[in-house]
């Protein structure tokens, strides 16, 4: 395999925050070229104000970001993408491959994309999201198309997450190599100010898109929240996905300091300590967080069975659990009625 960290110019089209964030990450560590074109996709409100942050802190040396775009229509020499499960993608893989291509984490999405790469049988499609039958089909073809590329030495992952063992040595067997992100250039990045809006004495709390998504019921949940907020103050860092059915219930209650930020929790909470306390349920920002911010009081509570909805199917509840080589907490049942 020609390695893409020694290519000359590498593409990477990003379609979230963090998967900017996996690209900026990748490239300072020379893992994706001497220089760096990101594509961010065009009308996604929140990669416009991430890409807007990270160049006000200053983009790693050799980085070109682009004004937010379609999908490329060809993958050219190398490109780097963050949704293995993006119709888009899917469909660059069909028509126009790269000849190198490299995978940036898109949360914990990820583990799910490594099964569907190393397992006949796990779809490269999301779980909870029912596919019509094109693109059922195309998610096939994309998949045999990234089968392919590993079995030629063409394609790469780099992912902060810790893959299970049974993953790591299925990708070792098929010759599909995988480099950890340890967000060494946003750790390196001088200190903010923010974490002095999260006091000792305050809570963060991180939304979750769930709700949303209509993956848990929304009462149970508000619940939790605001019992947390009648014991003490809770400062709420909105999810970029929620919508009115969590944030009106809680903007204004007592105790719940609202923060609505598109700015990706891995910049703003940097310079978390260990005074600072961070509650969420299972979400890719506990992983990046311990890794940026090491002493923070990081807590990661399970969802309660009787909070997902009917129907939910158990791989779209297996991807979000805690982490299962880290501690985790269980909500109290009488906190959610």
């Amino acid at each position: 395999m020609t390695d893409i960290a020694g290519s000359a110019t590498v593409q990477a089209w990003v379609e979230s925050p963090f998967q900017l964030l996996g690209a900026l990450e990748a490239h300072a560590a020379g893992r994706l070229g001497e220089r760096l074109v990101v594509l961010p996709r065009k009308d996604v409100e929140p990669l416009v104000t991430a890409v807007a942050e990270v160049s006000r802190l200053g983009l790693p040396d050799g980085v070109t970001v682009k004004l937010p775009t379609g999908a490329p229509r060809r993958g050219g020499e190398y490109l780097a993408v963050g949704d293995a499960f993006s119709g888009a993608v899917h469909r660059l893989l069909v028509q126009a491959p790269p000849k190198r291509l490299a995978l940036l984490d898109d949360g914990r999405s990820t583990r799910r994309v490594m099964d569907a790469l190393l397992d006949d049988d796990v779809p490269l499609v999301r779980p909870h999201i029912k596919q019509t039958a094109h693109r059922t089909v195309l998610a096939r073809m994309a998949k045999l198309r990234l089968r392919r590329m590993i079995g030629q030495r063409r394609l790469q992952v780099i992912t902060a997450l810790n893959l299970p063992d049974r993953v790591l040595r299925a990708a070792a067997e098929a010759g599909l190599p995988i480099e950890h992100n340890d967000f060494s250039w946003l750790r390196s990045l001088p200190e903010n100010g923010a974490a002095e809006d999260t006091g000792p004495d305050k809570t963060v709390v991180l939304g979750t898109s769930m709700v949303a998504n209509r993956l848990i019921k929304a009462q149970p949940y508000l619940a939790w929240i605001r019992g947390m907020a009648d014991r003490g103050p809770v400062v709420y860092r909105a999810h970029r996905r929620e919508n009115a059915s969590t944030l009106s219930p809680l903007t204004n209650y007592p105790g719940i300091t609202m923060i609505r930020g598109e700015v990706p929790v891995e910049v703003s909470l940097r310079g978390m300590t260990g005074r600072h306390r961070v509650v969420t349920l299972p979400t890719t920002a506990v992983s990046s967080l311990r890794l940026i911010a090491p002493q923070a009081d990081i807590r990661e509570f399970a969802v309660p069975q009787e909070w997902w909805m009917p129907g939910v199917p158990e791989a779209a509840r297996q991807q979000l659990t805690p982490d299962g080589d880290s501690d985790f907490l269980e909500i109290p049942q009488h906190s959610s009625t």
